[in-house]
């Protein structure tokens, strides 16, 4: 888990600050570090993103109806109209609800009584599940993460993939915003929740220049470069390199938000 700086200090405040605990609160106190906490490990973040309040306002609903048109069905792939087949990627969802006005990317909400399952056992957790706003698409429409898959119209993909439970079916249910105070987004992950994709540089090697190649412990490739001016007689240097990050699993990651009523 990385906090903002803010947000770090201030949980070793807190931390520093509670008598009843031994060893770590000194700890807090003395060198503002917290460490491990509740299995997390956490770090200090200094160019934390900050998220806004959200501006939707009450009023907003969905529908969960089995033919609401908003209950997902994991599928593996698709087929165009002119036939061609893609892969189908069921980490988000496009939904319809009554009206998008002021939402925007990164908000986060539930549904009433949506409530989260555990992943393994399908049990309901007693907690109402947490969807967060990827994009706005239309005045209507907006995609999320993740996808609502209640199995209530039941299958094998549902069921097996199944992520919360319905209480009470309606064509209006309504939608509760989170984020209603402006504070830093601190994100939080299972390892391997995400996953790092290296690149390659194609440097040329006979253009004049000295090329060296080396990797990271993670697999990652730098590229240094060193160059010659014979005009300034100056050495120019330059280290490069190339990845990508996916977050493979959404569920298995977040934000954390301090200050929320």
């Amino acid at each position: 888990m990385a906090l903002s700086t803010r947000d770090y200090n201030g949980m070793a405040s807190n931390l520093a600050g509670r008598q009843t605990m031994q060893g770590k609160p000194v700890t807090a106190y003395e060198k503002a570090y917290v460490g491990t906490v509740a299995s997390f490990e956490t770090y200090k973040l200094d160019y934390a993103n900050r998220l806004q309040a959200a501006a939707g306002g009450a009023g907003i609903t969905i529908s969960t109806l089995d033919a609401g048109g908003n209950i997902y069905t994991p599928k593996a792939t698709t087929t165009a109209t002119t036939g061609e087949v893609g892969n189908v990627d069921n980490r988000f969802q496009s939904v319809t609800v009554s009206s998008t006005t002021n939402v925007v990317a990164g908000d986060c909400f539930t549904i009433a009584t949506l409530n989260a399952v555990h992943h393994i056992t399908k049990q309901d957790t007693g907690q109402l599940k947490t969807f967060r706003v990827i994009s706005v698409d239309s005045g209507t429409t907006m995609t999320i993460s993740p996808p609502i898959i209640t199995n209530q119209v039941a299958n094998d993909a549902s069921a097996e993939y199944q992520n919360c439970t319905i209480g009470t079916k309606a064509a209006n249910s309504a939608i509760v915003f989170l984020n209603t105070v402006a504070g830093y987004a601190n994100p939080f992950w299972q390892k391997d929740a995400l996953e790092l994709l290296p690149g390659r540089y194609a440097v040329p090697t006979d253009a004049g220049t000295a090329v060296m190649r080396a990797s990271t412990d993670q697999g990652i490739e730098l590229v240094m470069q060193k160059w010659y001016d014979i005009n300034t007689m100056k050495i120019k240097y330059r280290l490069d390199t190339l990845f990508g990050v996916v977050n493979k699993q959404p569920e298995l990651s977040g934000i954390i938000l301090f200050s929320q009523t």
